[in-house]
């Protein structure tokens, strides 16, 4: 039988199968016998011929090694011995061979099947042989023992995703420490300015020294205080609840104009008036009303935070093709981030450790408008000092980020 088409074996092999033993004849070409003890030789590789029906035909030492099996033991066994019961109950002995047929060769890695019913991770290379006149007549396939070397990528991989892990959770236990500081450090102040005024109140009316002005000026004090803490504990709880999914939006179409310039006003008046600036477009789209109204109000309450009494806050509200773009622009200290991220928890600019906060309004912020398929940017002003907040909001929210 004339073999006109050689398996795809390793390189090393297939070299060692194309080389001819050199003799003093340069002519002189290795016959049959000669081929069989050289592929016989190969330990690391089964090598063996298959008949056109999916029999096997021979069978060399390396394909002993590796399945088991003694030549009398399985020349003549259809190669469905080799394959998993699932994978042999779906056909797929039957679809290799058609696919080396129809492809010129076929290889996967896959589950095969030794003698003793163990498994092993198989690379295999089968390829049709054909005669002079190109009829079909068996298949060479290769097979090379992959299980030690899986295993190990897999250990790999498996302490690389505990590497992961482990780094995660370095980082949450890092984050909750940061956390529990920067509450801690957050609440203390309003509450050591509550329990003084309490205290104050207490003393004078035990010394008879407490007045009506007095009184009310303490009040005033303790309802600042309170004022605060109620704003750091919504916060907290706004971020357990955006970050666990728990609200939906519950949107409806809104002129966003109105909205953005009913928060503007309520900021303008407590402040310097004129402070604060506004710029907007008539604009209806479809947005979680009280959700927006608490992104334009971080953002403002940031403006301020960071730039003087004797700055503007300019809020520009402008209509998109798809959407709306709202502006907040300060004349503050500007951005210096240090690496940080804005809009993660207690993420806060190199820049303001003087001023109170924990961080998490702009995180608050991001997480709206990201629900509402929108974007939320922060960049220095290309002139002069301070920084601009841009928000996109989209026509309306996708399904995904409403829900």
């Amino acid at each position: 039988m004339a073999i006109h088409q050689e398996a795809r074996a390793p390189r090393a092999t297939r070299q060692a199968a194309r080389s001819p033993i050199r003799s003093p004849d340069p002519d002189h070409r290795p016959d049959e016998h000669t081929f069989q003890l050289l592929v016989d030789a190969v330990v690391d590789y089964a090598i063996y011929l298959i008949s056109p029906d999916g029999r096997v035909q021979s069978w060399n030492r390396g394909a002993e090694r590796i399945k088991g099996y003694r030549a009398d033991q399985i020349i003549g066994q259809p190669i469905s011995v080799f394959y998993t019961p699932e994978d042999a109950a779906a056909g797929r002995p039957a679809h290799n061979l058609r696919a080396a047929i129809e492809h010129g060769h076929f290889t996967e890695q896959a589950w095969r099947v030794r003698k003793d019913g163990t498994r092993f991770w198989a690379d295999i290379v089968l390829t049709p042989l054909r005669d002079e006149q190109g009829a079909l007549t068996g298949f060479a396939k290769v097979t090379r023992d992959l299980t030690e070397r899986r295993a190990s990528e897999e250990h790999e991989r498996q302490l690389a995703v505990e590497r992961e892990a482990r780094s995660a959770a370095e980082g949450a236990l890092r984050a909750r420490e940061r956390f529990l500081s920067i509450a801690s450090h957050e609440l203390r102040t309003p509450v050591a300015s509550l329990q003084l005024a309490i205290d104050a109140i207490l003393i004078r009316r035990e010394r008879g020294t407490l007045d009506t002005q007095r009184l009310d000026d303490l009040l005033h004090r303790m309802e600042r205080a309170t004022a605060r803490m109620r704003t750091l504990l919504g916060e907290l709880l706004d971020v357990s609840r955006l970050s666990d999914g728990e609200r939906n939006l519950e949107v409806e179409q809104v002129e966003l104009a109105e909205l953005v310039g009913d928060v503007a006003d309520r900021f303008a008046e407590v402040g310097r008036p004129g402070r604060i600036a506004t710029r907007l477009e008539p604009v209806a789209i479809d947005v979680d009303a009280s959700r927006i109204d608490q992104v334009v109000c971080n953002l403002i309450e940031n403006a301020l935070k960071y730039s003087s009494d004797a700055d503007t806050v300019d809020i520009t509200l402008s209509k998109t093709d798809d959407g709306a773009v709202i502006e907040v622009t300060d004349a503050g200290r500007g951005l210096d981030m240090g690496g940080v991220d804005l809009f993660q928890p207690f993420g806060r600019g190199a820049n303001v450790n003087d001023t109170q906060g924990m961080g998490l309004g702009l995180f608050i912020a991001h997480q709206i408008v990201h629900r509402h398929g929108g974007t939320i940017t922060a960049a220095n002003r290309a002139t002069g000092a301070g920084a601009t907040f841009r928000v996109f909001l989209p026509q309306r929210p996708t399904p995904q980020s409403a829900g």
